[in-house]
């Protein structure tokens, strides 16, 4: 297991990683990471952007984010 530490930047908060969870995730600085929230609370790392691989993933990711509202409109 990896642990990371936030540590309070200016307003933000960080979440610091070590060189070997950069290195697990095949991260470099600059990257941007993704979470997405899963089953029971589990949220999950995206190193890499999904909709560069899925035309339409994005679009799935969208109506998931704002379902309640879409279904409202609906």
């Amino acid at each position: 297991m990896i642990s990371c530490k936030l540590e309070q930047v200016g307003d933000f908060v960080a979440l610091v990683l070590d060189d070997d969870a950069i290195a697990a995730l095949n991260l470099q600085v600059g990257d941007t990471v993704h979470l997405e929230p899963g089953d029971n609370g589990v949220l999950h790392l995206v190193a890499r952007e999904p909709w560069t691989e899925d035309s339409h993933a994005r679009g799935r990711a969208f109506l998931r984010r704002y379902r309640r509202a879409v279904e409202r409109l609906g």
